[in-house]
């Protein structure tokens, strides 16, 4: 498993549009105040056949450190109770143990081969 913090848009980014078509929509309020979240990427090594052939790529998922909550005020563009997906700024160890535990496990379960359903699961971190 490996975390990457992303910024949710970049500071200038060039857009090539249709005369047609209307501008992308900003949603934050100042290029200064760019929020980040943090995926959490989960592989393993590919599984071959003794033809060749691939069984298992190793791509297992990218879980993305969000929580989501109901809109506590009205604006203009959401209403009061409206679902939102909201990032989780500071990401601490007991939010990477829920993920693994709730997420990354069962997807590993899911994504399981049977020839190899009686080995051991290892999950190896990488912090640089």
């Amino acid at each position: 498993i490996d975390e990457k913090w992303f910024y949710m848009t970049k500071k200038t980014e060039t857009y090539y549009l249709h005369p047609m078509e209307e501008d992308p929509l900003r949603t934050c309020q100042s290029k200064n105040y760019i929020g980040k979240v943090m995926f959490l990427a989960a592989m393993a090594h590919p599984r071959f056949d003794n033809e060749g052939k691939k069984v298992f790529s190793g791509k297992i998922g990218i879980f993305p450190f969000v929580t989501m909550q109901t809109a506590k005020k009205r604006s203009k563009n959401i209403e009061v109770g409206t679902l939102e997906i909201k990032p989780i700024t500071s990401v601490k160890r007991e939010n990477i143990k829920s993920f693994l535990i709730e997420k990354v496990i069962p997807k590993i379960h899911e994504m399981w081969l049977e020839e190899d359903s009686r080995k051991t699961i290892f999950i190896q971190q990488d912090n640089a």
